[in-house]
C-alpha cells in the first residue's frame, strides 16, 4: 500500500518542499538552495522522477528562485502552478508597448526591481516551454493526484483581485499602497485517507479566517502536518483569545506535527512558538530562537536599541515525513526540537 511523503528540506532563508504521492511520483512546493549545501542540487532530487506539478506559492524569491531550473530543464512538467499569473505579464506588457522615456516605463521598471529577477526568468521558462498553468484559489475544485485530494484553501478571490488592481491603479497614482505579496500565498491541504497536510506557505492571520472556514466547510480531517507559516512569524499568528488561527484546524491527540523554516536570528517570533510548542511536535529545519553555534558578540558590545543579527541555527537538514491513509505519520529523517526554546 503506498504511503504520502513530504520532505522539508533546509533551504537558507528559503524553503524547498517535495511532495512524493503513492505511486512515487513527486510535486514540488517552493524551492531555494541552502548555503549550507544540505540539501541536495534541485536536479538531483528529481532526476529520473515522475514530476506531477512544479508550485510557486507565492511571488517571493525566498520561496521559488530554485524553481527555475527545474522549470528550464525538466524533461517533462505537467502544470505549473500559481496564485498568480497578471503581474509579471502585466509589467512585462508595459515595459513592451511603453517605448520611450515616461512614469509608467519608470515605474514598471521599478516594479521589476521589487519582484526580481527571478521572476522573469521563472515566467519565461513557462511561457517559452508552454507549460500548462493551474491559478490556485479557493473558490476552484480540488483535484485528485494518485488518490491523493489537493485542496486549494487560499487566497480568496478578492484577495487576488484586490492585489492586481493596487498595481494597476498605481500607474496613476503613486501613493496607491501596494498589498503585501504574502496576501496571496497559497495554502494547500493534501488529503490522503484520514490523513492530511497543510502547507501555509507565507499565508498571512487574515487569511487564515478565510482558509479554517474553507478547511471545516470541506470536511477534511484534522491536520496531521502543517508547515509552520510565515518562519513562524507575528503577521502569520493571531494571538489574541478566541480568534482563528492555522492550529485550530490541527490534531490534538494526536498531536500534530509541525516543521518550521526559520532563517534568520527574528524568527519564529517568541511567543508564536510557545503556541506552537504547546500544541504541536515541532520539527525545525532552522530556528532564531536556538542560541547560536558561534560567540555573535564577544566584545560584549551593549548598543540600546541594537540587536545582534546572526543567520539561524541548523537543527536538521532535512526532515521527513510518510503519512499512511489511516492517519498515522512515521518520521523517516529529523528529530523534535526539544532544546530550541523560546528565548526572552
Amino acid at each position: 500500500m503506498g504511503k504520502l511523503r513530504v520532505d522539508f528540506y533546509e533551504s537558507g532563508i528559503g524553503e524547498t518542499i517535495t511532495v512524493t504521492f503513492p505511486s512515487g511520483g513527486v510535486g514540488i512546493v517552493d524551492a531555494h538552495p541552502s548555503q549550507h549545501s544540505y540539501r541536495p542540487d534541485i536536479l538531483q532530487l528529481i532526476a529520473g522522477r515522475t514530476l506531477h506539478f512544479v508550485c510557486l506559492t507565492h511571488p517571493h524569491a525566498d520561496h521559488g528562485v530554485d524553481l527555475i531550473p527545474v522549470l528550464e530543464q525538466h524533461p517533462h512538467i505537467p502544470e505549473f502552478w500559481s496564485t498568480i499569473f497578471e503581474i509579471p505579464a502585466f509589467i512585462f506588457g508595459v515595459e513592451q508597448t511603453v517605448s520611450f522615456p515616461s512614469p509608467v516605463r519608470e515605474f514598471a521598471a521599478k516594479m521589476n526591481q521589487d519582484w526580481g529577477e527571478f521572476l522573469v526568468d521563472l515566467f519565461g521558462a513557462v511561457i517559452e516551454r508552454k507549460i500548462p498553468r493551474r491559478l490556485l484559489r479557493s473558490d476552484l475544485h480540488e483535484y485528485i493526484i494518485d488518490g491523493v485530494e489537493v485542496h486549494c484553501l487560499g487566497p480568496d478571490e478578492s484577495a487576488q483581485n484586490s492585489f492586481f488592481d493596487a498595481y494597476v491603479k498605481k500607474l496613476t497614482s503613486p501613493h496607491v499602497e501596494v498589498p503585501d505579496p504574502n496576501s496571496i500565498s497559497a495554502i494547500l491541504a493534501f488529503k490522503f485517507g484520514q490523513s492530511v497536510v497543510v502547507l501555509g506557505a507565507d499565508a498571512l492571520k487574515k487569511n487564515w479566517e478565510s482558509a479554517v472556514k474553507h478547511f471545516r466547510k470541506r470536511a477534511l480531517p484534522k491536520a496531521r502536518l502543517l508547515k509552520a507559516p510565515h518562519h513562524g512569524a507575528r503577521n502569520s499568528f493571531n494571538l489574541q483569545k478566541d480568534n482563528i488561527t492555522y492550529l485550530d484546524i490541527c490534531s490534538n491527540s494526536p498531536k500534530a506535527k509541525a516543521v518550521l523554516f526559520a532563517g534568520d536570528a527574528k524568527h519564529p517570533d517568541r511567543d508564536v512558538y510557545t503556541r506552537l510548542r504547546e500544541r504541536t511536535e515541532v520539527f525545525c529545519l532552522s530556528n532564531g530562537r536556538r542560541p547560536p553555534v558561534i560567540d555573535t558578540n564577544p566584545l560584549r558590545l551593549q548598543i540600546p536599541g541594537a540587536r545582534i543579527a546572526h543567520p539561524a541555527p541548523i537543527c536538521n537538514p532535512v526532515v521527513s515525513l510518510e503519512l499512511e491513509e489511516e492517519g498515522n505519520v512515521n518520521v523517516l529523517a529529523g528529530v523534535s526540537c526539544e532544546a530550541c526554546q523560546p528565548r526572552q
